[in-house]
Protein backbone atom coordinates (compact mmCIF):
# COMPACT_ATOMS: atom_id res chain seq x y z
CA UNK A 1 0.00 0.00 0.00
CA UNK A 2 1.20 3.83 -0.86
CA UNK A 3 2.86 5.19 2.02
CA UNK A 4 -0.02 7.81 3.60
CA UNK A 5 1.90 10.90 3.74
CA UNK A 6 1.55 13.74 2.60
CA UNK A 7 3.72 17.47 3.23
CA UNK A 8 2.38 20.80 1.37
CA UNK A 9 5.76 21.76 0.99
CA UNK A 10 7.01 19.12 -1.41
CA UNK A 11 4.06 19.16 -3.54
CA UNK A 12 4.06 21.37 -6.78
CA UNK A 13 0.50 20.10 -7.68
CA UNK A 14 -1.46 20.37 -4.61
CA UNK A 15 -4.83 19.09 -5.65
CA UNK A 16 -3.56 16.29 -7.88
CA UNK A 17 -1.12 14.62 -5.27
CA UNK A 18 -4.19 15.05 -3.05
CA UNK A 19 -6.38 13.34 -5.92
CA UNK A 20 -3.80 10.46 -6.27
CA UNK A 21 -3.44 10.01 -2.37
CA UNK A 22 -7.30 9.74 -1.67
CA UNK A 23 -7.52 6.67 -3.79
CA UNK A 24 -5.52 4.82 -1.41
CA UNK A 25 -6.34 6.78 2.24
CA UNK A 26 -9.04 8.19 4.41
CA UNK A 27 -6.36 10.36 6.12
CA UNK A 28 -2.82 10.55 5.80
CA UNK A 29 -0.16 11.45 8.34
CA UNK A 30 1.95 15.02 7.89
CA UNK A 31 4.91 16.83 9.75
CA UNK A 32 3.31 20.17 9.30
CA UNK A 33 -0.50 18.93 9.26
CA UNK A 34 -0.89 16.29 11.72
CA UNK A 35 -3.53 14.16 10.61
CA UNK A 36 -4.64 15.20 7.10
CA UNK A 37 -8.32 14.00 6.73
CA UNK A 38 -8.62 13.61 2.77
CA UNK A 39 -12.25 11.98 2.20
CA UNK A 40 -15.25 13.82 1.97
CA UNK A 41 -16.70 11.22 4.34
CA UNK A 42 -13.73 11.83 7.10
CA UNK A 43 -14.13 15.74 6.63
CA UNK A 44 -17.59 15.69 7.55
CA UNK A 45 -17.05 13.36 10.65
CA UNK A 46 -14.90 15.71 12.22
CA UNK A 47 -16.12 19.29 11.37
CA UNK A 48 -19.93 18.06 12.75
CA UNK A 49 -18.24 16.74 16.03
CA UNK A 50 -16.75 19.84 17.63
CA UNK A 51 -16.66 18.17 21.02
CA UNK A 52 -14.10 15.96 19.61
CA UNK A 53 -12.18 17.96 17.39
CA UNK A 54 -11.85 21.63 18.65
CA UNK A 55 -11.42 24.73 16.54
CA UNK A 56 -9.09 26.15 19.10
CA UNK A 57 -5.87 24.79 17.14
CA UNK A 58 -4.05 28.14 16.73
CA UNK A 59 -1.70 30.31 18.75
CA UNK A 60 -3.22 32.89 18.33
CA UNK A 61 -7.03 34.49 19.30
CA UNK A 62 -8.99 33.65 16.13
CA UNK A 63 -12.56 35.16 17.03
CA UNK A 64 -15.13 33.50 16.09
CA UNK A 65 -12.88 30.89 13.83
CA UNK A 66 -10.91 29.54 16.33
CA UNK A 67 -13.43 29.34 19.49
CA UNK A 68 -15.53 26.49 20.82
CA UNK A 69 -18.78 26.56 22.47
CA UNK A 70 -20.16 28.27 24.34
CA UNK A 71 -17.72 31.29 23.54
CA UNK A 72 -18.13 30.60 19.57
CA UNK A 73 -21.74 31.21 19.35
CA UNK A 74 -21.53 34.29 21.74
CA UNK A 75 -18.98 36.60 19.09
CA UNK A 76 -20.42 34.54 16.47
CA UNK A 77 -24.28 36.47 16.84
CA UNK A 78 -21.75 39.09 16.70
CA UNK A 79 -20.30 38.90 12.96
CA UNK A 80 -23.20 37.30 11.76
CA UNK A 81 -25.47 40.35 10.89
CA UNK A 82 -22.36 41.79 9.33
CA UNK A 83 -23.14 39.64 6.73
CA UNK A 84 -27.22 39.88 6.25
CA UNK A 85 -29.46 40.66 3.19
CA UNK A 86 -29.71 44.04 4.09
CA UNK A 87 -26.14 44.92 4.77
CA UNK A 88 -24.99 42.94 1.49
CA UNK A 89 -27.71 45.02 -0.30
CA UNK A 90 -26.77 47.88 0.59
CA UNK A 91 -22.82 47.10 -0.27
CA UNK A 92 -23.89 45.66 -3.68
CA UNK A 93 -23.60 48.90 -6.08
CA UNK A 94 -20.23 49.96 -4.23
CA UNK A 95 -19.05 46.05 -4.88
CA UNK A 96 -20.25 46.14 -8.27
CA UNK A 97 -18.63 49.65 -9.16
CA UNK A 98 -15.26 48.13 -8.07
CA UNK A 99 -15.58 45.17 -10.02
CA UNK A 100 -16.25 47.38 -13.07
CA UNK A 101 -13.62 49.64 -12.92
CA UNK A 102 -11.13 46.98 -12.11
CA UNK A 103 -12.17 45.28 -15.48
CA UNK A 104 -12.79 48.37 -17.73
CA UNK A 105 -8.69 48.68 -16.89
CA UNK A 106 -7.96 45.46 -18.51
CA UNK A 107 -7.01 46.05 -22.16
CA UNK A 108 -8.47 43.36 -24.59
CA UNK A 109 -6.41 41.67 -26.76
CA UNK A 110 -3.47 42.25 -24.55
CA UNK A 111 -1.81 39.29 -22.46
CA UNK A 112 -1.59 39.24 -18.65
CA UNK A 113 -1.47 38.17 -15.73
CA UNK A 114 -5.23 37.72 -14.14
CA UNK A 115 -4.06 37.15 -10.70
CA UNK A 116 -1.67 40.38 -10.32
CA UNK A 117 -3.66 42.47 -12.42
CA UNK A 118 -7.13 41.46 -12.17
CA UNK A 119 -7.86 39.36 -9.06
CA UNK A 120 -5.41 40.73 -6.36
CA UNK A 121 -6.55 44.30 -7.02
CA UNK A 122 -10.60 43.53 -7.13
CA UNK A 123 -9.86 41.35 -3.53
CA UNK A 124 -7.90 44.16 -1.85
CA UNK A 125 -10.43 46.59 -2.92
CA UNK A 126 -13.48 45.27 -1.98
CA UNK A 127 -12.08 44.43 1.30
CA UNK A 128 -11.18 47.78 2.02
CA UNK A 129 -14.25 48.77 0.95
CA UNK A 130 -16.17 46.39 2.64
CA UNK A 131 -14.28 47.50 6.25
CA UNK A 132 -14.22 51.22 5.30
CA UNK A 133 -10.47 51.41 4.79
CA UNK A 134 -9.20 53.81 2.53
CA UNK A 135 -8.06 52.97 -0.96
CA UNK A 136 -4.24 54.05 -0.21
CA UNK A 137 -4.26 50.82 2.30
CA UNK A 138 -4.36 48.32 -0.26
CA UNK A 139 -0.59 48.34 -2.01
CA UNK A 140 0.69 48.16 2.34
CA UNK A 141 -2.15 45.47 2.46
CA UNK A 142 -1.28 43.82 -0.49
CA UNK A 143 2.38 43.84 0.46
CA UNK A 144 1.67 42.62 4.08
CA UNK A 145 -0.29 39.55 2.42
CA UNK A 146 2.60 38.26 0.25
CA UNK A 147 4.91 38.66 2.94
CA UNK A 148 3.15 36.43 5.55
CA UNK A 149 2.19 34.01 2.52
CA UNK A 150 5.36 33.69 1.64
CA UNK A 151 6.80 33.10 5.51
CA UNK A 152 3.88 30.68 6.07
CA UNK A 153 5.14 29.09 3.01
CA UNK A 154 8.54 28.57 4.29
CA UNK A 155 7.29 27.98 8.02
CA UNK A 156 9.31 30.92 9.05
CA UNK A 157 8.08 31.15 12.63
CA UNK A 158 9.73 34.66 13.45
CA UNK A 159 8.27 36.13 10.23
CA UNK A 160 5.20 35.25 10.99
CA UNK A 161 5.34 36.98 14.36
CA UNK A 162 6.66 39.98 12.92
CA UNK A 163 3.98 40.07 10.36
CA UNK A 164 1.11 39.78 12.83
CA UNK A 165 2.60 42.65 14.73
CA UNK A 166 2.75 44.61 12.17
CA UNK A 167 -1.21 43.99 11.08
CA UNK A 168 -1.93 44.23 14.72
CA UNK A 169 -0.51 47.82 14.77
CA UNK A 170 -1.99 48.60 11.02
CA UNK A 171 -5.70 47.59 12.99
CA UNK A 172 -4.81 49.82 15.83
CA UNK A 173 -4.27 52.98 13.47
CA UNK A 174 -7.59 52.10 12.03
CA UNK A 175 -9.13 52.36 15.63
CA UNK A 176 -7.11 55.15 16.69
CA UNK A 177 -8.47 57.09 14.07
CA UNK A 178 -12.09 56.61 14.38
CA UNK A 179 -11.34 57.43 18.27
CA UNK A 180 -10.11 60.61 17.86
CA UNK A 181 -12.08 61.91 14.90
CA UNK A 182 -15.22 64.03 16.54
CA UNK A 183 -17.16 62.76 13.46
CA UNK A 184 -16.03 58.62 12.73
CA UNK A 185 -16.88 57.61 9.36
CA UNK A 186 -20.36 54.92 10.39
CA UNK A 187 -18.52 52.03 8.60
CA UNK A 188 -17.77 48.18 9.93
CA UNK A 189 -15.41 48.93 11.82
CA UNK A 190 -16.72 51.27 13.80
CA UNK A 191 -19.44 49.34 14.28
CA UNK A 192 -17.42 46.16 15.37
CA UNK A 193 -15.95 49.25 17.91
CA UNK A 194 -19.41 49.48 19.44
CA UNK A 195 -20.44 46.09 19.59
CA UNK A 196 -21.06 44.36 23.07
CA UNK A 197 -20.94 40.88 24.20
CA UNK A 198 -21.76 39.28 27.22
CA UNK A 199 -19.59 36.31 28.65
CA UNK A 200 -19.64 35.22 32.19
CA UNK A 201 -22.34 36.97 33.13
CA UNK A 202 -20.76 40.51 32.25
CA UNK A 203 -21.74 42.47 29.49
CA UNK A 204 -18.67 44.29 27.72
CA UNK A 205 -17.61 46.10 24.42
CA UNK A 206 -15.41 44.13 22.77
CA UNK A 207 -11.14 44.14 23.40
CA UNK A 208 -8.58 45.72 20.91
CA UNK A 209 -7.41 41.77 20.51
CA UNK A 210 -10.48 40.36 19.73
CA UNK A 211 -11.86 43.15 17.16
CA UNK A 212 -8.40 42.85 15.85
CA UNK A 213 -8.89 38.82 15.61
CA UNK A 214 -11.95 39.52 13.91
CA UNK A 215 -10.24 42.10 11.21
CA UNK A 216 -7.53 39.80 10.96
CA UNK A 217 -9.71 37.00 9.32
CA UNK A 218 -12.09 39.39 7.01
CA UNK A 219 -8.80 40.69 5.04
CA UNK A 220 -6.13 37.69 5.36
CA UNK A 221 -8.72 35.18 4.95
CA UNK A 222 -10.97 37.02 2.54
CA UNK A 223 -8.74 38.59 0.32
CA UNK A 224 -6.63 35.54 -0.76
CA UNK A 225 -9.53 32.92 -0.77
CA UNK A 226 -11.16 35.90 -3.01
CA UNK A 227 -8.28 36.61 -5.31
CA UNK A 228 -7.91 32.63 -5.44
CA UNK A 229 -11.43 32.45 -6.30
CA UNK A 230 -11.06 35.03 -9.49
CA UNK A 231 -7.93 33.19 -10.75
CA UNK A 232 -9.93 29.70 -11.12
CA UNK A 233 -12.78 31.53 -12.46
CA UNK A 234 -11.16 32.95 -15.29
CA UNK A 235 -8.88 29.68 -15.83
CA UNK A 236 -12.41 27.67 -16.23
CA UNK A 237 -14.12 30.15 -18.42
CA UNK A 238 -10.77 29.29 -20.69
CA UNK A 239 -11.23 25.48 -20.48
CA UNK A 240 -15.48 25.56 -20.84
CA UNK A 241 -16.28 28.26 -22.87
CA UNK A 242 -19.58 26.91 -23.39
CA UNK A 243 -20.36 27.35 -19.28
CA UNK A 244 -19.29 30.89 -19.90
CA UNK A 245 -21.84 31.57 -22.63
CA UNK A 246 -25.03 29.78 -20.03
CA UNK A 247 -23.97 32.17 -17.85
CA UNK A 248 -24.63 34.82 -20.05
CA UNK A 249 -27.62 33.63 -21.91
CA UNK A 250 -29.09 32.89 -18.02
CA UNK A 251 -28.82 29.34 -18.62
CA UNK A 252 -27.56 28.57 -15.38
CA UNK A 253 -27.43 29.84 -11.73
CA UNK A 254 -24.59 32.25 -10.97
CA UNK A 255 -24.04 31.32 -7.56
CA UNK A 256 -24.63 27.77 -7.67
CA UNK A 257 -22.01 27.74 -10.73
CA UNK A 258 -19.43 29.53 -8.98
CA UNK A 259 -19.19 27.14 -5.95
CA UNK A 260 -19.05 24.46 -8.43
CA UNK A 261 -15.75 25.58 -10.77
CA UNK A 262 -14.39 26.49 -7.15
CA UNK A 263 -15.29 23.02 -6.15
CA UNK A 264 -13.35 21.59 -9.17
CA UNK A 265 -10.56 24.09 -8.37
CA UNK A 266 -10.38 24.89 -4.75
CA UNK A 267 -9.36 28.57 -3.70
CA UNK A 268 -9.10 27.34 0.30
CA UNK A 269 -7.00 24.08 1.00
CA UNK A 270 -7.46 23.55 4.54
CA UNK A 271 -8.40 24.24 8.10
CA UNK A 272 -6.78 23.55 10.88
CA UNK A 273 -8.71 21.27 14.80
CA UNK A 274 -7.33 19.77 17.21
CA UNK A 275 -8.42 16.30 19.13
CA UNK A 276 -9.47 17.08 22.63
CA UNK A 277 -9.77 13.47 23.44
CA UNK A 278 -8.35 10.53 22.44
CA UNK A 279 -10.47 8.90 19.15
CA UNK A 280 -9.98 7.72 15.86
CA UNK A 281 -10.94 9.16 11.97
CA UNK A 282 -11.73 6.24 9.35
CA UNK A 283 -10.04 3.84 11.39
CA UNK A 284 -6.82 6.03 12.14
CA UNK A 285 -5.68 6.05 15.79
CA UNK A 286 -5.97 9.91 16.56
CA UNK A 287 -4.60 10.99 20.41
CA UNK A 288 -5.90 14.13 22.09
CA UNK A 289 -4.23 16.95 22.12
CA UNK A 290 -2.81 16.10 18.17
CA UNK A 291 -3.33 17.97 15.58
CA UNK A 292 -6.27 17.57 12.62
CA UNK A 293 -5.91 19.46 9.30
CA UNK A 294 -9.45 18.64 7.36
CA UNK A 295 -8.48 18.79 3.50
CA UNK A 296 -11.59 20.75 1.75
CA UNK A 297 -9.46 20.56 -1.72
CA UNK A 298 -9.73 16.44 -1.35
CA UNK A 299 -12.59 16.12 0.37
CA UNK A 300 -14.70 18.18 -2.66
CA UNK A 301 -13.30 16.04 -5.48
CA UNK A 302 -13.95 12.87 -3.56
CA UNK A 303 -14.74 10.83 -6.28
CA UNK A 304 -17.19 8.20 -3.84
CA UNK A 305 -19.36 11.73 -3.69
CA UNK A 306 -19.08 13.45 -6.96
CA UNK A 307 -18.27 11.01 -9.47
CA UNK A 308 -15.17 12.36 -12.08
CA UNK A 309 -14.12 15.07 -10.02
CA UNK A 310 -13.69 17.55 -12.35
CA UNK A 311 -17.09 16.94 -14.65
CA UNK A 312 -19.28 20.33 -14.26
CA UNK A 313 -22.81 19.41 -12.53
CA UNK A 314 -23.71 22.08 -10.11
CA UNK A 315 -27.17 21.02 -9.22
CA UNK A 316 -26.15 17.21 -8.80
CA UNK A 317 -23.13 18.47 -6.45
CA UNK A 318 -24.32 21.57 -3.97
CA UNK A 319 -25.69 19.65 -1.59
CA UNK A 320 -22.79 17.96 -1.06
CA UNK A 321 -20.40 21.16 -1.50
CA UNK A 322 -18.05 21.71 1.07
CA UNK A 323 -16.63 24.84 -0.06
CA UNK A 324 -17.81 27.12 2.93
CA UNK A 325 -17.61 24.38 4.90
CA UNK A 326 -20.11 22.58 7.57
CA UNK A 327 -21.36 22.54 11.31
CA UNK A 328 -21.85 24.80 13.50
CA UNK A 329 -18.12 26.34 11.72
CA UNK A 330 -19.89 26.82 8.60
CA UNK A 331 -18.04 30.08 6.88
CA UNK A 332 -20.27 33.34 8.17
CA UNK A 333 -19.43 35.45 5.22
CA UNK A 334 -20.22 33.24 2.72
CA UNK A 335 -22.95 35.71 1.63
CA UNK A 336 -20.61 38.18 1.38
CA UNK A 337 -17.90 35.96 -1.00
CA UNK A 338 -21.05 35.08 -3.29
CA UNK A 339 -22.22 38.36 -3.86
CA UNK A 340 -18.91 39.73 -4.88
CA UNK A 341 -17.76 36.51 -6.79
CA UNK A 342 -21.25 36.69 -8.55
CA UNK A 343 -21.06 40.62 -9.08
CA UNK A 344 -17.55 40.29 -10.58
CA UNK A 345 -18.34 37.21 -12.86
CA UNK A 346 -21.27 39.23 -13.86
CA UNK A 347 -19.61 41.98 -14.92
CA UNK A 348 -16.71 40.03 -16.21
CA UNK A 349 -18.80 37.96 -18.80
CA UNK A 350 -20.62 41.48 -19.58
CA UNK A 351 -16.97 43.38 -20.80
CA UNK A 352 -15.36 39.57 -22.38
CA UNK A 353 -16.47 37.27 -24.67
CA UNK A 354 -12.97 34.98 -24.83
CA UNK A 355 -10.79 33.85 -22.25
CA UNK A 356 -7.87 31.96 -23.60
CA UNK A 357 -4.64 30.68 -21.66
CA UNK A 358 -1.43 32.35 -23.18
CA UNK A 359 1.25 30.34 -20.99
CA UNK A 360 2.41 28.03 -18.35
CA UNK A 361 -0.26 28.82 -15.53
CA UNK A 362 1.78 28.84 -11.95
CA UNK A 363 -0.17 27.45 -9.09
CA UNK A 364 0.05 28.44 -6.09
CA UNK A 365 2.19 26.86 -2.78
CA UNK A 366 0.31 25.86 0.50
CA UNK A 367 -1.72 27.09 1.85
CA UNK A 368 -3.16 28.82 -0.94
CA UNK A 369 -5.58 27.49 -3.87
CA UNK A 370 -5.71 28.60 -6.96
CA UNK A 371 -2.70 30.24 -9.23
CA UNK A 372 0.20 31.97 -8.44
CA UNK A 373 0.46 33.22 -12.10
CA UNK A 374 -2.25 32.73 -14.48
CA UNK A 375 -1.31 34.52 -18.03
CA UNK A 376 -4.38 34.99 -20.14
CA UNK A 377 -5.83 37.31 -22.50
CA UNK A 378 -9.10 38.02 -22.72
CA UNK A 379 -11.12 39.45 -25.52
Amino acid sequence: MKDCRWEPSEQQEQVASLDELRQHCATAQSDMLGHAVLTHSAVRDVIEDHETFSNAAGSHLSVPNGMDPPEHSIFREVIEPYFSAQRLSEFEPACREIARTVISQISKDKPLDVVSNIAKPFALQIQCAFLGWPDSLTGTLGEWLEANQKAIVNNDRATLNQKANEFEALIHKQLEARRKSDAPKDDNTLHLMREEVTLNGETRHLSDEEIVSILRNWTAGEVGTIAAAIGSISYFFAQSPNVADKLRNNELNTDNAIDEILRIDPPLISNRRRAVKDTEISGCPVKQGEKVTVLWASANRDEAVFGKADTFNPEQNKANNLLYGGGIHVCPGAPLARMELRIFTEELLKHFEEFEVTGEPKRANYPSGGFSDLPMKLS
